[in-house]
């Protein structure tokens, strides 16, 4: 038997009433309320019948999620807490990757200028959403991680600098100060701040800034592995890397790897992001995680409060965590001290 809003509500321990103003109107409950319920509703499977209230309330009932793509592991946990909390809250979502042909962007363009989704949950990573949205999107939306648009698009991310600055302190503690830098693609927002963390952290630590322990990996396993064979040719070459992304960190240790190079006995790594590359590399990689299905949820809640005419903060910054874990320890030297 289709389970039913009352179903949810037992589970929730709440009214049929709570229950349905959580899953229809958020923000008139409690977050913990709120939570409880869409996990109610997960759990046996209650959906809302979207098209019956499209009709009723004018509305399509749909969001459109634009992600650079879906092959890279930093995007498939975002993308899946989106459509969780989309559905629990009684919406479809539509993924499109824009990291397509042209016809593939016009098609979701087509979607736009037909008023086909009531709004907009929009990534970036050097893809240019901007060019297939314009500059200031006409219908509710929400960008996160990567800042594409301006005031007052509302934004869902985390302090990126921070990420590099927890990266390069946790490495100094650990006595290295030769500390070299992966960064990720150029056009990408978040890795130009990080690449900026990067030199600013080092700046405050008082450590040396060389511009020959930069090197670009372009967010791509390929490019972090030759990033790596540049950085290994140096004469005096670094104790410790700190690698953009966590794709980027695992092609660099598996460059040490194959030279006979030990990690971390030779040599440190930290990545970034958290995401499941670095727990399956060996040793296990130090990463400063970023909360992706946390954003996910955010913003798909921020989206949908604005859909109601609804205001949301402007900007909602989230923390990132070290997790600390196989690849880096001290230096030889701090361990003989």
């Amino acid at each position: 038997m289709r389970p039913t809003l009352s179903d949810v509500a037992k589970l929730a321990g709440v009214s049929v009433a709570t229950a349905s103003r959580a899953l229809s109107n958020p923000d008139l409950v409690a977050d913990g309320t709120r939570r409880a319920v869409r996990d109610a509703a997960a759990s046996c499977g209650y959906k809302i019948n979207l098209v019956a209230r499209s009709l009723r309330v004018q509305r399509t009932d749909t969001l459109l999620v634009l992600v650079p793509c879906i092959d890279n592991s930093f995007y498939p946990d975002l993308v899946r807490s989106i459509e969780d909390t989309a559905l629990a809250m009684g919406y479809a979502m539509i993924a499109g990757f824009t990291r397509k042909p042209e016809k593939h962007r016009e098609a979701y363009a087509e979607l736009l200028s037909a008023g086909r989704v009531d709004g907009m949950v929009v990534m970036d990573g050097g893809a240019g959403v901007d060019r297939l949205t314009g500059p200031q999107p006409d219908l509710p939306v929400v960008q996160v991680f990567d800042r594409i648009y301006g005031s007052p698009v509302p934004m869902v991310r985390v302090d990126e600098q921070q990420v590099a600055d927890v990266a390069v302190h946790q490495l100094a503690s650990m006595g290295h100060r030769r500390i070299a830098h992966i960064a990720g693609a150029a056009d990408q927002h978040s890795a130009r701040e990080r690449r900026d963390g990067y030199r600013a952290a080092m700046a405050r630590l008082g450590l040396p800034v060389d511009d020959q322990l930069i090197e670009t990996g372009h967010s791509t396993r390929e490019g972090g592995a030759e990033a790596m064979r540049q950085l290994l040719e140096m004469p005096q070459g670094p104790t410790a890397v700190f690698c953009a992304t966590d794709t980027m960190a695992c092609a660099a240790m598996d460059v040490c790897r194959d030279r006979g190079i030990h990690v971390p006995g030779d040599i440190s790594f930290i990545g970034a992001d958290g995401t499941a590359d670095g727990l399956f590399a060996f040793p296990a990689l130090t990463t400063v995680e970023v909360p992706r299905a946390e954003a996910g949820t955010r913003a798909v809640e921020m989206l949908v409060a604005l859909i109601r005419g609804q205001t949301v903060a402007p900007d909602t910054v989230l923390p990132v965590e070290l997790k600390l874990r196989g690849s880096c320890a001290p230096t030889r030297t701090a361990v003989a001290a």
